[in-house]
């Protein structure tokens, strides 16, 4: 089986590449930002520690966690907080992507969609990277209108990840 690890920053078009691999060549995508999503729900494995780590105030009405307040959270005061809420997260995410690359052994291309390849360790699980790249500009624009957020809360984003230097 061919993994591909797909990486690069927010904005930048993972999840066009990853729409064009799956639908030209049938490739099984693991969409990491998915998963991300799915382990923080109420019950899950990542739910309870980062409640733990961040208090209540994270929590809706419903006792799940806003990802939105949580993502204010982080991306505002970056540093320990931003590393405890990848540090939780990134072991669930292995996990299942292994799970994942397990169950659809029989396909000839899966991708590892995931902005935090390197950084998550999931580039072991890979037999090649592939980086995709966008300008400032085409970034902010996508993050703003993907998560319905300012552009401060878009560029906030962008300046907590890596540069296009280190990939």
């Amino acid at each position: 089986m061919r993994v591909i690890g797909l990486t690069g920053p927010t904005g930048s078009g993972k999840g066009a590449v990853s729409a064009i691999l799956k639908q030209d060549y049938n490739a099984f995508i693991i969409d990491t930002d998915k998963i991300a999503h799915d382990i923080i729900l109420k019950g899950q494995p990542a739910y309870y520690e980062l409640v733990e780590y961040f208090g209540e105030q994270i929590l809706g009405d419903d006792g799940e966690i806003l990802r939105r307040r949580l993502g204010d959270i982080v991306f505002a005061q970056k540093g320990d907080k931003l590393n405890f809420l990848n540090n939780c997260t990134h072991k669930h995410i292995y996990k299942c992507i292994e799970n994942e690359l397990i169950l659809h052994s029989c396909e000839a291309i899966s991708v590892i969609d995931a902005p935090l390849l390197i950084e998550g360790e999931f580039i072991k699980l890979c037999k090649e990277v592939w980086v995709v790249f966008a300008d400032d500009s085409t970034r902010i624009k996508r993050i703003m209108e993907r998560d319905n957020i300012t552009y401060k809360q878009a560029k906030e984003r962008m300046d907590s990840q890596k540069s296009y230097d280190v990939y």
